[in-house]
């Protein structure tokens, strides 16, 4: 038996950045599960949920972080290895935007802890394992990919019961060595992966703030029920993380943890967070109806962005009649030859159908869009603000218009280092990525328009379609006004701006 600690550090954002959502640590919660299924031990420090009302000022005086600070951190781990609870560190770099704080995070762990392992995991440390070996020595092994068997068997390898040659999926340091063991196939069944381990975390942080991925529609539980994307996309890290092996789990398995939500912590929406929730219609009619045949009252949304085609009149009826009050799609680009480079399998045209008829049944619609690719010239991006503007008139309910980013792991990042577009991985790199949600600044990747003209057309949008948007609907302004007084939302928009609002208040109240 081995006993492991599983830190989620705070979250990471830009001074000006109008996004920053406030999520469960889902993945840290499906690995402890895996490890206690396993007979091993488990502590966990939710650095964000434990301290969710205080934000301080990270590597950057542009940068903050939400959650305990460093000093906290290191006082906790510390207090738990003084009484031998812990024989390892388990820490999540999901967004690579973060790696800078997390990398001063690891590295004052080590120095008070230098013989405690640490081992990292999720999409960050994925993509960039060759990058956090070279340039953190403090970190012992990165598992790569999907890992919940691959932290199961790195705790057998500490108990002493598999060598580290035994550990599959996992590039690590080892008697001064770099070792890259033999990749790690994906979970055939995603049913046989237990429910994530909720009870370690203190969960009414986020209930009680409502700052989720989603709108708020009162205590709100994240949920996966697929894994891993089918596509390709040229911007999207997910092929590295996932491969391009798309898993659905069952929809009573589905279901039965939704009811267990419901049962254990008063849930009363569920946020979906999967890469692409929507592929196959006859799954999707048979969850709602099975929704409805146990008559179980939830509201459910589909905030990280979901595909059109499989969307049409029937499956969103089926879906609003279950309890679907928002759906996100993500066309990307309004031009059918950006769609064609970045390898975005979307028909515009269906997409359009596909939000009439959500709209029809009554759900609340949100669409993203993406401009500055490298390749993608003036015509295109004007007609992604085109598209903006479209929505508008069709009665989409938010819209958002963001600067391509570079993560590592894609294909685009790939092709920005050959050249030369992105020199190096540094912190200036890792800083220019949170432009994303900046209004403020652009970092710029696009080979022929400049970043001040993406600015404009990214700006310029977005105010084109929220001023139609209040025009043609203007008793959204009175909604949006009520919503505040009784904290909730019904769309992206108003739960940004809310957000935005609770984080002034904190930043001026945090010393």
């Amino acid at each position: 038996m081995s006993r492991l600690l599983l830190l989620r550090p705070p979250s990471i954002f830009s001074k000006f950045a109008y996004s920053a959502a406030v999520t469960m640590p889902l993945g840290l919660a499906y690995l402890a599960a895996s490890l206690l299924e396993a007979g091993h031990e488990v502590e966990v420090i939710d650095a964000l949920g434990e301290a969710v009302n205080h934000i301080g000022i990270s590597y950057s005086p542009t940068v903050q972080y939400r959650g305990l600070s460093t000093p906290s951190i290191i006082a906790r781990v510390t207090a738990l290895a003084a009484m031998r609870k812990i024989d390892a560190i388990g820490i999540t770099t999901m967004f690579s935007q973060d790696w800078p704080h997390i990398e001063d995070l690891i590295n004052a762990l080590h120095s008070h802890l230098p013989n405690l392992p640490i081992l990292l995991g999720g999409e960050h440390a994925t993509a960039a394992a060759d990058y956090i070996l070279e340039n953190c020595t403090a970190v012992s092994c990165i598992a790569l990919g999907e890992g919940e068997q691959t932290i199961v068997e790195y705790a057998e390898y500490l108990a002493g019961h598999k060598s580290i040659s035994e550990v599959s999926g996992i590039v690590c340091r080892h008697n001064a060595e770099i070792l890259r063991m033999p990749p790690r196939q994906r979970m055939r069944n995603p049913d046989d992966i237990p429910w994530p381990a909720w009870h370690l975390f203190n969960l009414e942080p986020y209930f009680s703030t409502g700052e989720g991925m989603g709108v708020e529609r009162g205590r709100s539980m994240p949920l996966l029920a697929t894994r891993g994307c089918p596509y390709q996309c040229t911007f999207c890290s997910s092929p590295t993380m996932w491969t391009t092996r798309y898993v659905m789990r069952s929809v009573v398995n589905v279901v039965d943890e939704i009811a267990y939500y419901m049962q254990t912590y008063d849930v009363s929406n569920i946020d979906f967070f999967d890469l692409t929730a929507i592929i196959k219609r006859e799954w999707t009619i048979n969850f709602a109806q099975e929704l409805k045949r146990r008559g179980i009252k939830v509201t459910w949304q589909l905030p990280s962005g979901t595909r059109s085609e499989a969307m049409d009149n029937e499956v969103l009826r089926e879906m609003a009649s279950a309890g679907c009050t928002n759906v996100t799609y993500s066309p990307e680009s309004g031009s059918t030859r950006t769609l064609s480079v970045i390898k975005k399998k979307v028909k515009l045209l269906r997409l359009y159908d596909s939000i009439r008829h959500a709209k029809k049944n009554g759900i609340f619609v949100k669409c993203n869009l993406i401009i500055g690719f490298p390749k993608e010239n003036r015509w295109d991006m004007l007609q992604s603000v085109w598209a903006a503007i479209y929505f508008a008139f069709l009665g989409v309910d938010d819209t958002g218009i963001y600067p391509y980013s570079p993560y590592p792991g894609s294909e685009l990042y790939d092709y920005l280092r050959r050249t030369g577009a992105i020199a190096k991985m540094d912190r200036a790199y890792f800083q220019r990525l949170m432009t994303f949600m900046d209004l403020t600044q652009i970092a710029n990747y696009c080979e022929d328009v400049g970043a001040k003209e993406i600015g404009f057309y990214r700006l310029f949008g977005m105010c084109m379609f929220y001023g139609l948007s209040y025009l043609f609907h203007p008793s959204r302004i009175l909604r949006s006004i009520r919503n505040y007084k009784q904290h909730k939302s019904d769309t992206i928009f108003e739960e940004r701006l809310f957000g935005v609002l609770r984080r002034y208040m904190l930043t001026k109240a945090s010393p």
